[in-house]
């Protein structure tokens, strides 16, 4: 283990057999490519909707919907308590019972996801799109605490192995949606209809999760030490999020609106790059936190995804920066070409960007949420600082660009440097001296 191990719960546990090596490394593989074809494929396929939902759609419903749903998803990121995360990790581990691990997570989940019901709600009414009606407030509330729920679920299942279950399920719920959101466009419906589709999936997808795992209470097994490591995770999740979204931030409150709106323009490009990375954090984690117990073999594999995740980062960037005007103006116009340099340099990102989503699991399995803390706050920091110093001299979208590539270096390094003895040299142990048996002399 890391001489940065800040876990207080460390179990002594038998040395890993070749064969929990070996299901560690498959549980890997297979947690990141289920995640990355059921997430990827989910979020293609949600494309469609949104494109028939604009063509078909009146002005109303596509604001009220994509507001809402905007809200929901933002606010949830903001008071998530990680004990989801935290519950996976130690599942995967073996340290806690799957049935266990839900129901002590169950009750700090429920009070995060109702907290961003809350703030949902409030923002809705105070800063939305008009007057919205009590019906399309309730089903964005059934849909926050239904996908929160779904979030802790799904993290248990991955943590059991049951990740190809798990992906099948996110997978055949997207294409579902999609294709009765479809349905309800085409026949000219509204924005409450749309959020009942959407909120029956969610409900749809907790109902099969609770069947396939049931929580059970367990001697020994309680909220608190969930509670304990998961505020740091979500201190850690909540600096990424300003992270990447301070740049808007600053470009919107001192530049112009042209200039904001070719920021936002390039920036698509960040999210889509933000979203794959964290996907391939999200499979990583149980194979990871499987093999944690077992240094060489945790080692050996996070040495193998942290150089696979270079080579990816390295090709993304290269062929964005080389790329970047005909992806840039094939989609969105010729009009856009100004967000050309913007996204040459988010291209840059995707390197630092793919490596801190991976690096994120590989700390969280060894239990180093605070060194990731650290690490993000600072990478948050440094970002704004820099994009607002950047701004003020020159108020372009490309300030935003480098101020966020910067604070992304910031980060990467800081979390590469909590897991440099994964990457160091092994060291060779000195060879004890063998005892000689001569006499010594009279």
């Amino acid at each position: 283990m890391s001489d940065l191990q800040e876990d207080l719960h460390t179990p002594v546990l038998p040395p890993a057999t070749p064969e929990a090596r070996a299901d560690g490394r498959r549980l890997a593989r297979l947690g990141l490519i289920a995640a990355m074809v059921s997430r990827l494929f989910g979020r293609v396929v949600g494309i469609l909707l949104v494109v028939v939902l604009a063509r078909e759609a009146e002005p109303e419903t596509v604001a009220v919907y994509g507001y809402l749903l905007g809200t929901a998803t933002l606010v949830t990121s903001f008071t998530d308590l990680g004990v989801a995360s935290v519950a996976g990790r130690e599942v995967a581990a073996g340290r806690m019972p799957a049935d266990g691990a839900l129901r002590a997570a169950l009750v700090p989940q429920l009070v995060s996801v109702l907290a961003a019901a809350a703030m949902t709600v409030a923002l809705s009414v105070f800063f939305g799109p008009g007057e919205l009606p009590l019906a399309t407030l309730a089903l964005a509330v059934l849909f926050v605490v239904a996908s929160g729920i779904n979030n802790l679920w799904a993290e248990l299942l991955r943590a059991t192995g049951r990740v190809v279950f798990e992906g099948a399920l996110q997978l055949g719920s997207a294409v579902g949606l999609v294709a009765v959101g479809t349905a309800i466009v085409v026949a000219g419906g509204n924005a409450t209809e749309l959020l009942a589709a959407v909120a029956l999936k969610e409900v749809l997808v907790l109902l099969i999760s609770a069947v396939a795992l049931r929580p059970r209470h367990r001697a020994g097994v309680g909220s608190r030490m969930l509670l304990r490591n998961g505020v740091w995770l979500a201190v850690a999740s909540t600096a990424l999020v300003l992270l990447w979204r301070q740049g808007t931030l600053v470009v919107g409150g001192v530049g112009s609106l042209s200039v904001l709106a070719t920021y936002v323009v390039a920036t698509r490009f960040l999210d889509a790059g933000v979203t794959v990375a964290h996907t391939a954090g999200i499979g990583l984690l149980p194979g990871m936190s499987a093999l944690s117990e077992d240094p060489a073999a945790f080692r050996d594999t996070a040495r193998r995804y942290l150089g696979l995740t270079a080579l990816a980062g390295l090709v993304v960037a290269g062929a964005g920066a080389a790329l970047a005007g005909p992806i840039t103006t094939l989609p969105f116009g010729e009009q856009w070409a100004g967000a050309v340099p913007a996204v040459r340099l988010l291209a840059l990102t995707g390197l630092p960007i793919l490596l801190a989503y991976v690096l994120f699991p590989l700390l969280l399995a060894r239990g180093q949420s605070r060194w990731m803390v650290v690490s993000a706050v600072s990478g948050a920091v440094a970002g704004t600082a820099s994009t607002v110093l950047l701004v003020h001299v020159h108020p372009a979208a490309t300030s935003g660009a480098l101020g966020t590539g910067i604070g992304a270096l910031v980060l990467v390094v800081l979390l590469l440097i909590g897991v440099r003895d994964l990457l160091l040299p092994t060291p060779t142990p000195t060879p004890t001296p063998t005892p000689t048996t001569e006499s010594a002399p009279a």
